[in-house]
């Protein structure tokens, strides 16, 4: 199969199937049908459509009746429209001979169709790319952001974080990585490694470690030397910093990766509870804890708004389903979707059952971390200030929003919280 025949399956399920990206990705990684160039140009292709799908929307109803033309058609001509215009090492007559064999192979009666809207691309590039609209509509074009998300950061924040936001939801996020020191430390794997992977270490996290190459087919990922996880999310173990023998709570823990650092940070004594809701994610922790030697975890298949400890832990963690906006960049087809305000108010909803669950689980003198992976008032800060009013005893003693531009990591927030005793 050629890259963007694979390429074009993955941007299929995605738009049309409503899978996750990453989720794809990393089964073709598994499957290592390709070569390491060639999954890293699969990845950029799939990847750049989705963070550029509103701008290259944009572009295609310039030489197509949208109605007209099935969905499945768009997307190729967004992947190939892609590459014309952000990957500049590939030959537009490549872009086309390719995108036709696409065609062919998965709706033939359309490839004359696609052939002639990408050479009418080409022969019209500047007005064809042309951007013709102002102000902020134009921002929105040409970041392909969702108008409704720009405003809502816009106002919980500012107009400079809302354009930042937007202009860094076109990056390519790092492949980033924390050393598992239950089996190496960040030095150790270093030295074993930099050469392969050409990895850095990370200036934020202190077992972060930065990749230039896939490592899910390496022998280094395979042993459990690291997990892949950003760089922001690795400081959310670090701000609770769990002590060995300490008995600790993780209350949403798919897929494992804030769950196993926190075994690390204890260095595999003392006791963790991990619950996780969804039943099909439960495989994946388990993975993740034996691949990463992970001995003092009892996982529960069971919704944490069910757990009836009564001031029995002394770590809690709530990373807390939320909205996700804060890893538009590893998920950009969340750009597709935007805000669904039913959707955020139910997990609003869930968030504050959760608080007050872990705010009963917990000890006296007990820290709780709260965190999220997503840039909104409602689920962060107002979430936090609306707790601490039920809870008077619960003191904030750290609070951090990352938006992901300062270091080309997700987007997080996090508070930390201790309970005194009244």
């Amino acid at each position: 199969m050629s890259l963007r025949l694979e390429a074009y399956k993955i941007l299929k399920g995605v738009v049309l199937e409503k899978k996750y990206s990453n989720h794809l990705l990393n089964n073709m990684h598994k499957e290592n049908n390709f070569s390491g160039l060639d999954q890293k140009n699969i990845t950029r292709i799939v990847l750049g459509t989705l963070q550029n799908a509103k701008y290259l929307d944009y572009v295609t109803t310039k030489m197509i009746s949208k109605k007209a033309t099935p969905k499945k058609i768009q997307i190729l001509i967004w992947m190939s429209l892609y590459q014309m215009k952000f990957m500049e090492r590939v030959p537009n007559y490549a872009i086309i001979s390719e995108a036709v064999e696409v065609a062919k192979k998965e709706f033939s009666k359309f490839a004359g169709l696609i052939n002639a809207v990408l050479k009418n691309a080409i022969a019209n590039e500047k007005e064809r790319f042309n951007i013709t609209v102002k102000g902020n509509e134009r921002l929105l074009i040409k970041t392909s952001f969702e108008t409704s998300l720009f405003e809502q950061i816009k106002n919980d924040f500012s107009s400079e974080v809302a354009i930042k936001v937007a202009e860094d939801s076109l990056n390519i996020p790092p492949i980033s990585l924390r050393t598992n020191t239950l089996k190496i430390s960040r030095e150790q794997l270093l030295e074993q490694f930099t050469e392969d992977f050409d990895l850095v270490s990370s200036n934020i996290s202190k077992s972060g470690v930065i990749s230039a190459r896939p490592i899910i087919t390496s022998e280094m990922f395979k042993r459990g030397f690291v997990n892949v996880q950003d760089q922001a999310s690795i400081l959310v173990g670090e701000v609770l910093d769990p002590k060995p023998n300490e008995v600790v709570l993780d209350m949403c823990s798919a897929p494992g990766g804030k769950l196993t650092h926190l075994s690390a940070l204890m260095n595999n004594t003392g006791f963790i509870d991990a619950y996780e809701l969804a039943g099909y994610k439960i495989k994946y922790i388990e993975e993740n804890i034996a691949r990463l030697d992970c001995k003092n975890i009892k996982l529960f298949n069971v919704d944490a708004t069910k757990i009836n400890a009564v001031e029995k832990y002394d770590k809690i963690l709530l990373d807390a389903p939320c909205s996700g906006f804060g890893v538009l960049k590893r998920k950009p087809e969340i750009k597709l979707v935007g805000l669904n305000r039913t959707k955020i108010n139910s997990l609003i909803n869930i968030q504050k059952n959760l608080l007050n669950k872990a705010y009963n689980a917990l000890k006296i003198d007990g820290i709780l971390v709260y965190s999220t992976c997503t840039i909104s008032k409602a689920e962060n800060q107002n979430q936090i200030d609306n707790f601490r009013l039920d809870h008077p005893d619960m003191v904030l003693l750290e609070e951090h929003q990352f938006f992901g531009y300062e270091n080309n990591t997700d987007g997080f927030y996090i508070a930390k919280l201790a309970k005194l005793d009244n």
